[in-house]
């Protein structure tokens, strides 16, 4: 079963699912036995996609040391096997998922559109598709939000959803900085063919500070219903930005401790996301 567990990408899943989570809490006050269902749903979308990119990759990943190892281009899969499988996973998802709502599902979907119709193509053609394909973030939690009968108008889950978009550019661009060499092997366009490195450096800082910015908009958008989330939120933002300083006196010469360093602050903005979220979460069931 490995092989089949590894095409399903379960770290992008699982975030998938936990801000689908957040959007379900948020507009419902509580957790239900209606949740699960949704978080069935969501789950076996995302790992549809997830197999689906790996299905559309392939030729890509056999070429870079970094995911030659993955099951379709080393082999321990048939790309035709693991297109069906990710096309079962998409249809049960989204049967799941309309059992409970229609538009949850479609909204679901459309994220897996996003993924493999416009983010998977764009990407090798372009270095900036994860402008585009950030949108693959910031709507799981709409998703929740719509199936605990939500309203899609509604500014708050727009405010939410807007500090997830914003959180995906700076997570692809930090991984752009540590894995420069493999996305070179594999042919794929870079900000580096645009950009050296203190100038990407520079610009994902500048994400990283935006990102927190956003988050301090949740607060100051009377989100929150207990005061002392907004003060988590705000301080967990300034260590975050505070820390990120590191990358702009970072020497990018010496290339081991610049690696180094970009993995702390990916880390981090993932961590400061996850602090979002549950803050997001426990305010809303308190």
């Amino acid at each position: 079963m490995k092989p089949w567990l590894e095409l399903l990408k379960l770290r992008i899943t699982v975030a998938s699912t936990v801000t689908t989570f957040v959007g379900y809490a948020m507009a419902r006050g509580r957790i239900d036995l209606p949740l699960l269902p949704v978080l069935a749903g969501i789950m076996l979308q995302a790992c549809g996609a997830a197999a689906l990119n790996q299905v559309q990759d392939a030729p890509v990943d056999a070429r870079m040391p970094r995911t030659a190892g993955r099951p379709i281009p080393s082999g321990r899969v048939y790309r035709g096997a693991a297109l069906v499988y990710a096309l079962l996973l998409l249809a049960a998802g989204s049967a799941v998922l309309w059992s409970v709502s229609g538009t949850a599902a479609l909204l679901g979907l459309c994220a897996a559109v996003i993924y493999n119709g416009v983010y998977t193509p764009l990407k090798r053609v372009t270095p900036f598709a994860a402008l585009p394909g950030s949108f693959i973030g910031a709507l799981p939690p709409v998703v929740g939000w719509v199936a605990a009968g939500g309203y899609l108008s509604d500014p708050t889950i727009h405010q939410v959803a807007f500090f997830f978009f914003l959180w995906q550019i700076p997570h692809f661009w930090l991984l752009l900085l540590f894995y420069e060499k493999d996305y070179a092997d594999g042919g794929m366009p870079s900000l580096f063919d645009r950009f050296d490195r203190r100038q990407i450096v520079r610009l994902t800082f500048l994400w990283i500070a935006s990102v927190c910015v956003a988050a301090l908009m949740l607060p100051l958008a009377a989100l929150f219903d207990h005061t002392p989330a907004a003060w988590v939120i705000a301080g967990a933002g300034l260590v975050v930005v505070i820390r990120a300083t590191s990358l702009l006196r970072a020497d990018d010469q010496e290339l081991a401790p610049f690696v180094r360093s970009c993995r702390i602050r990916f880390m981090e903005i993932n961590t400061f996301a996850l602090v979002v979220a549950a803050v997001l979460v426990v305010d809303s069931l308190v």
